[in-house]
């Protein structure tokens, strides 16, 4: 096979590396994958038996992806080399060795559900199963991060509850109780493979030897998004032999908030002093113009190994930046360049929206369900039918229609100690119908509810009870901020594993409602939306519409054309996630990865504008991010106007 031939010397150089450690700092679309699948055909054609070679990547289908494409390379001579997710190998090891950390061979792995209902009834074992504990989904979020990250289980625990209305002594005690459990049981959930198999490796000296010997080359994809026990876990694999390849960006690590360290990245050559660094910066997916806006824009991160994207495209159009009045008037600024960009032979399924957060694509989705306008939401269910959004809104649902049956039931099944026979049982005895608005109403449900649900309802009674008292049909968004108040936001927090965001999607909620004169208009709308959601999930032309995602989810993939949303302070950046320590460095590898989505066209969006659920409106500046792109490297629009 001619290496030469197929790779360029930046390439070239890293599937050529000598023995010994090594780094490649692979930069958006400059060939990564082709880089690793090429490296494992250099080895085998140097006569490395596949057998010796371990290929570690973070999902099934980039493993799927790369073994396919080294075994027609190689013309089938990868047989016998072991390729897959740190998982898949964990779980591969431990069924042979589980024996040495107290296992059976046979243990069981819990599924998601399995692991939920385990921790239910630990928490019930213990007596912590009160109304204000949280739920096992969110105690499982923790205790991955604290396994995964390897940080003390307090200290997440503290920041993560904040102030919520319980002993954090208590989620410790439950953590060590759902552990012995599991060992009782003979069964591991998800992270407790991976953190098995570091205890086997670092416990048994039999095992740890056996597998460093089998291993002499190990490659690892994607090593930026490492956390620390994946990061300890390799580094041992690779003890004795020492020919241990990490490739990554760590322009796009994005997923501290999941437990990746991009210090691992970082860190790498002092934790191994004789690696040889290699960067691929030669990008082959989007125009000069673009990448001048990306290099420009990951400029004022500090610490990070500085590289430079080069085109080998030819220039298309500058970027431009659309400087708009509001939500509004951006979501029919997208409409109108998409609909310019077919008439000039764009593929819709070319076209991405891309957005830091959920509730940024409010109006978009508005807007292109009105005009009929076909898309999908790659990022997940569309705004308006997240469980977070309908729970909210079954308050002012049964305000306008006391025989809202399902209104009524999914509030109920919100309380403790009430499930779907319990909520069925009570509206029968209602007589199919509660008048929200009644005291007498609100005094008999009291009397028919559990004690604990009880005390919650007493919480919430006076915000159905405003209603007319206070001439709140006209502010629906008042209505969901005082339900938010006197009780979801805490049931958020002890609910959901991602609570912060989910309550920034209720704060722009509770705002975007200033657009309707009433309850009932917004509710209307929001039933038409569903609607037409539903009708547009089933068109054939849904599969060929332009795609919305957060920028997240849209790491890995590309577009021809890309827009970017509400870049403004304290939304990209996000306010809390600034807050955080190294946040900023973070939201701005985020926009590096939008930027770096686009082959062909980019558009940068930010309003002027936006408008609280009062009526008035708050003022929003562009974003860091824009401002520090020098001017010259965009074209701006404004004053854009629609009908």
């Amino acid at each position: 096979m001619n290496f030469h031939e197929q790779l360029n010397e930046e390439q070239y150089a890293a599937v050529s590396a000598p023995d010994g450690p090594s780094l490649v700092i692979a930069a958006a679309g400059t060939g990564k994958t082709r880089t690793l699948v090429y490296r494992v055909a250099w080895l085998i054609e140097q006569g490395v038996d596949p057998n010796r070679i371990l290929l570690l990547t973070f999902t099934n289908k980039a493993a799927r992806e790369m073994l396919d494409r080294a075994h027609a390379l190689t013309g089938g001579a990868v047989s016998g080399l072991l390729g897959g997710t740190f998982h898949h190998l964990a779980n591969r090891l431990l069924r042979q060795h589980a024996r040495e950390i107290g296992f059976g061979h046979d243990y069981t792995i819990l599924d998601a559900d399995d692991s939920r209902k385990l921790m239910k009834s630990c928490a019930g074992e213990l007596e912590l199963d009160d109304e204000h504990f949280p739920k096992p989904q969110v105690l499982l979020s923790l205790y991955g991060l604290a396994s995964g990250s390897q940080k003390p289980l307090d200290d997440l625990a503290y920041d993560w509850f904040d102030d919520a209305p319980f002993d954090i002594g208590d989620v410790l005690k439950l953590r060590d109780h759902y552990v012995a459990r599991k060992k009782a049981l003979n069964v591991m959930d998800f992270d407790d493979l991976l953190l098995y198999a570091l205890k086997l490796f670092q416990t048994s000296e039999y095992v740890r030897s056996l597998y460093q010997e089998r291993f002499q080359y190990v490659l690892v994809d994607e090593y930026q998004d490492t956390n620390t026990i994946q990061a300890e876990w390799v580094h041992l694999l690779a003890g004795k032999h020492k020919n241990l390849m990490v490739v990554g960006d760590d322009f796009q690590s994005i997923y501290s908030w999941r437990g990746a360290d991009y210090q691992n990245f970082l860190s790498f050559p002092r934790r191994c002093p004789d690696t040889k660094i290699y960067k691929l910066e030669t990008n082959y997916r989007s125009t000069p113009e673009i990448l001048d806006v990306a290099n420009a824009c990951i400029k004022g991160n500090p610490f990070q190994f500085q590289k430079t994207l080069h085109a080998v495209r030819g220039r298309i159009a500058d970027p431009t930046l659309a400087l708009l009045r509001d939500g509004d008037e951006q979501a029919h600024y997208v409409i109108s360049k998409i609909e310019e960009l077919r008439r000039k032979g764009t593929k819709l399924s070319d076209i991405a929206v891309l957005y830091r957060s959920h509730f940024h694509a409010m109006e978009l989705q508005m807007a292109l369900t009105h005009a009929r306008f076909p898309f999908q939401i790659t990022s997940g269910i569309r705004f308006f039918e997240q469980a977070h959004i309908k729970d909210t809104c079954t308050v002012l649902r049964l305000l306008e229609n006391p025989q809202d049956e399902l209104a009524f039931k999914r509030l109920l099944e919100l309380f403790p100690k009430i499930g779907p026979k319990t909520a069925d049982k009570i509206w029968k005895k209602f007589g199919s119908r509660f008048e929200a608005r009644k005291p007498e109403a609100h005094t008999a449900l009291l009397a028919a509810l559990p004690a604990a649900a009880a005390l919650v309802w007493r919480e919430i009674q006076r915000v159905f009870l405003a209603y007319e008292k206070e001439n709140l049909s006209e502010d629906p968004g008042e209505i969901i901020y005082r339900f938010n108040e006197a009780f979801y936001s805490e049931y958020l927090v002890e609910t959901f594993d991602n609570a912060r965001h989910r309550q920034e999607d209720l704060d722009s909620l509770i705002d975007f409602t200033s657009r309707f004169e009433t309850c009932a208009a917004f509710l209307s709308e929001m039933a038409l939306l569903t609607n037409l959601d539903a009708e547009a999930e089933t068109s054939p032309a849904a599969q060929e519409g332009i795609r919305l995602s957060t920028i997240h989810q849209a790491k890995g993939l590309e577009w021809k054309t890309v827009f970017v949303l509400w870049l403004n302070e304290g939304l990209f950046p996000s306010f809390k996630s600034v807050e955080q320590v190294g946040g900023e460095s973070e939201e701005r590898r985020l926009f590096y990865v939008a930027v770096t989505r686009a082959e062909d066209r980019l558009f940068l969006c930010s309003p002027k504008m936006r408008w609280k659920h009062d009526g008035g409106a708050i003022p929003c500046s562009p974003s860091i991010f824009i401002r520090e792109i020098p001017e010259h490297l965009l074209k701006r629009e404004s004053g854009f106007s629609y009908g």
